[in-house]
């Protein structure tokens, strides 16, 4: 079973401090390496993970290796942060607020996440909902429930 997890009104002010920070949210709960951050690093890197979605939103992910459980870490950060979209070749940037990073061990169910994960950026009224969370709990309450 894949976790789902939260970071609620973040401050990150680039990808790569979100990067740093859900990484140790991550090690803090051993449910990964710290070799996750330089992954997602260089995944977004060669692969961009924005979606053109409204309101954009971002799913960073690496492959499993650096998983200890399987979880999704569904991030609202105060500000919009910069990120390219997926299969434009770094020629459009998106400014997401929300963002979902993806640790799955199992290439499978990696991939049925993503996809569940796609599919649930198709929905404006959802990320319109999370995007307007008035609290913690409603927010990991959405997480949760519609993941």
């Amino acid at each position: 079973m894949v976790k789902k997890e939260i970071m609620y009104q973040t401050n990150f002010q680039t990808k790569e401090e979100l990067f740093q920070g859900v990484t140790k949210f991550l090690v803090d709960k051993d449910w990964a390496t710290m070799e996750f951050e330089a992954a997602l690093r260089e995944r977004e890197e060669r692969f961009p993970t924005g979606l053109p979605s409204d309101p954009p939103v971002a799913i960073p992910h690496s492959d499993g290796t650096y998983a200890k459980e399987d979880v999704i870490v569904g991030i609202l950060n105060e500000q919009p942060l910069e990120f390219y979209q997926m299969g434009t070749n770094k020629t459009t940037l998106l400014t997401p607020r929300i963002i979902f990073v993806l640790l799955v061990r199992d290439k499978v169910t990696h991939l049925d996440q993503l996809q569940r994960i796609i599919e649930k950026a198709k929905n404006h009224e959802f990320l319109t909902r999370l995007q307007a969370a008035s609290d913690e709990a409603q927010f990991k309450a959405m997480i949760q429930e519609e993941l």
